[in-house]
């Protein structure tokens, strides 16, 4: 089974309008001239939450599962929202991103210390939650027009994470797990 693999979340209807809402501003301020904008499909909407790797189906055991469950229990449900919005020159990725990401941080963080703790080396620790809306040309110089585009958002509401498998195109659910503790952040 190849493919990647990590913990994500994935917006709830009401976040899907959000983001359908928000990406459509993006899609119609998009200059004519401009290299091809390839939006992703709202199935495809997530927040990667620690990413595992690829090619890691191997690390799909129960204790990874036991300690991804162990998290959910520990951390409370979680409302964030989109602050605005920004152009990542390294993937080429058009990127929404919380007004505060200090909460789903938390969560990332909280996620990969009980990953690690399962003796699974992560391929690269969530830095800077986010949701990636639009893939287009790597290395394009600064889109100053993508200021101009409102990128606010009301809550989202991140009151559990999947574990994902990514095949290609499309996410395979392997476990779930709700949100169901009190603390907004756990320590490793």
């Amino acid at each position: 089974m190849s493919g990647t693999l990590f913990p994500g979340w994935r917006p709830d209807a009401a976040g899907r309008e959000q983001l359908a809402a928000l990406a459509a501003r993006v899609e119609a301020a998009w200059p004519a001239d401009a290299p091809r904008l390839r939006m992703r499909r709202p199935d495809q909407w997530h927040a990667t939450l620690c990413f595992i790797g690829r090619d890691m189906a191997h690390a799909v055991t129960p204790a990874l599962l036991d300690a991804l469950a162990g998290v959910a229990a520990r951390v409370a449900p979680l409302v964030t929202e989109i602050g605005g919005l920004d152009y990542w020159r390294g993937p080429g990725v058009v990127v929404a991103l919380p007004r505060d990401p200090a909460p789903l941080q938390a969560l990332c963080d909280g996620i990969d210390a009980a990953v690690r703790g399962c003796g699974i080396t992560t391929a690269r620790p969530t830095t800077r939650p986010h949701v990636t809306l639009a893939h287009t040309d790597r290395g394009l110089p600064h889109l100053p027009w993508l200021a101009g585009v409102d990128g606010a958002g009301g809550p989202l509401r991140v009151d559990g994470f999947e574990l994902l498998f990514n095949p290609g195109a499309r996410y395979e659910p392997l476990g779930s797990w709700r949100l169901t503790g009190r603390a907004t952040a756990i320590a490793g």
